[in-house]
Parts: structure tokens; C-alpha cells; sequence
């Protein structure tokens, strides 16, 4: 059954959809935290209605809601690094609106999922995360993935060579841009070391994949990671675990389970993927 709910955060009152089965009573639901603006709770592509009506037939409760500041929900927009509170007020009502969970799991994709890891360590009741193409970015990554990745494709692709050959290529412009690139990669050395204090006060103060790292090595329940082959996000965030021993060692948790949909997109766009994204889900959790 699907049905609209509101509940509380602090003084603004959010909105979201309950999936919750007809014929028994589920012991595990889904929260799905939506990526940062603009979105609302349908999910890109509709993602999020399809993957909670079809866990719903697969014996799952679901919430989906708005951020406050976001879709119908009331509020200011305050960005997915400040949305803890309303995380928590959504697993309060998903747990107050289906008394027979007993554990939550979080889904987040791209800076939502960077959300999931700020939130998931500090609530003993989240169990499991599935993380899709996380959001790590710093400017020194971004611009370590164009050198490796952009620069190298541009030397294969025709129509580079044909703007170059006809004499429509700006050297100047693109030597800048190469320049400033390999400059901003230097200074990516502090990513090979991402976690040096586990103070939150400090932690605060440490760029996004060291506080992701924190939040993921606090957190003790199971994990699920998904990346698109298709996707400069998920590049980045390969290229950022590649330079970092703190971040490979997470990955390589007995307690993660790692997938790669090849052909994917950043957003599973294409009906193949995100049917290969929700059984990957799916599978997931009867797995625990």
C-alpha cells in the first residue's frame, strides 16, 4: 500500500510516500535520501517510485521524502551536508508508521550518498546503506580526473583531431585549463592520507572524502556500493580511493559488497540499468 505521510523535523513539517505491504508484516524498511537539488522524492527518472513500489512486493517497507527546503516539504534548503536531522526525523516516522521494523536501511546515490555516510554511524537503528556513485569531490580530484580521463579520450576522439587540423582549436584556452589542472593535482597529495584526527571538531575542517572515511569506518552495519561505468563521478571516486590506503582498506571490508553496472550512467538512466540496479538491491538485502 502507498500512502502520503507528513511528520516533523524540528518546526517544519516534511512530506513523503510509505510503501508498506498488504499481506505481512515487514522487519526491515528502506529510507531513500534524495541526491541534492534539484530533485524531490520521485528520484531521477522516477528511480525512487520504481525501486519502493517493487521492494514493497519483495516484502519491504519504504519512505521516500523531501529534504526540508525541498519539493513540498517546508523549510530552507540547507544542502546534503546539513541533513542530518532530517534523516532522522524520517526514519522516526517511517519506524512510528510500521511499529513491526526493526531495522533501517539507508539508499543514497551521488552527493546523497555522501549524505548517508555523514548520517548512518550515528543512529544504532541503520543497519545496512547502499551508496550509488558517491560524491567526493574536491577541486584537486576533479581536476585529477580530467587530466586522466578527458585529456586522454580527446586523443582518440575525430572530432578533436578534425577542430585541430582545421585550424579551429584554441591552444591557448585549452593549454590554461591543462595547466591549472596538473597544478590543482599536486595539491591532491593530502588525499593519499585522508583520516590524521578523529576529532569532530577537527574532522569538520578535513576535506569531503576524509570526512566520508570517517563516516564509513564508524558505521558497523552492512554496506553496498554500486558504480556506473558511464559516470566522471564514479571515475572520481575510483581515482580518489586509488591514491588513498585509508579508503582501499575500507573497500576491502568483508562487510562491503561491490558492484560495477558497466554501461550505466551517473543516474542508472536507461531501463537496463536501473532494472541491473534494483536487482543488485534486491539481492542485497535477502543476503543479510
Amino acid at each position: 500500500m502507498e500512502t502520503p505521510i507528513s511528520f516533523k523535523c524540528e518546526d517544519c513539517e516534511l512530506l513523503g510516500i510509505l510503501n508498506v505491504p498488504d499481506t505481512f508484516s515487514p522487519r526491515r524498511g528502506v529510507v531513500f535520501i534524495v541526491a541534492d537539488g534539484p530533485q524531490y522524492r520521485v528520484g531521477a527518472q522516477r528511480q525512487f517510485v520504481t525501486m519502493a513500489r517493487t521492494m514493497e512486493k519483495s516484502g519491504y517497507a519504504t519512505l521516500r521524502f523531501d529534504y526540508r527546503g525541498m519539493g513540498d516539504s517546508e523549510g530552507i534548503h540547507r544542502g546534503f551536508e546539513y541533513v542530518n536531522e532530517d534523516i532522522k526525523a524520517a526514519v522516526d516516522a517511517l519506524l512510528a508508521s510500521c511499529t513491526s521494523i526493526e531495522e533501517v536501511v539507508l539508499w543514497g546515490e551521488c552527493d546523497s550518498a555522501a549524505a548517508v555516510l555523514f548520517y548512518a554511524h550515528t543512529d544504532t537503528r541503520v543497519k545496512g546503506v547502499c551508496i550509488a556513485n558517491p560524491w567526493v569531490r574536491t577541486e584537486e580530484g576533479r581536476a585529477k580526473t580530467i587530466v586522466k580521463h578527458y585529456y586522454q579520450s580527446r586523443l582518440v576522439d575525430k572530432k578533436f583531431w578534425k577542430k585541430l587540423l582545421s585550424g579551429q582549436f584554441e591552444f591557448r584556452n585549452s593549454l590554461v585549463s591543462l595547466w591549472n589542472n596538473i597544478i590543482k593535482v599536486f595539491r591532491a597529495k593530502n588525499l593519499s592520507n585522508p583520516v590524521r584526527n578523529n576529532s569532530s571538531d577537527s574532522m569538520n575542517q578535513q576535506p569531503l572524502p576524509s570526512r566520508l572515511a570517517y563516516g564509513l569506518g564508524s558505521f558497523d552495519g552492512q554496506v553496498l556500493l554500486i558504480l556506473s561505468g558511464n559516470d566522471w563521478i564514479a571515475k572520481e571516486f575510483l581515482d580518489m580511493v586509488a591514491a588513498s590506503p585509508v579508503w582501499q582498506n575500507l573497500l576491502n571490508d568483508e562487510r562491503l559488497v561491490r558492484h560495477e553496472i558497466q554501461d550505466a550512467d551517473h543516474s542508472f538512466s536507461r531501463k537496463v540499468s536501473r532494472d541491473e540496479l534494483l536487482r543488485l538491491n534486491l539481492e542485497w538485502l535477502k543476503s543479510w
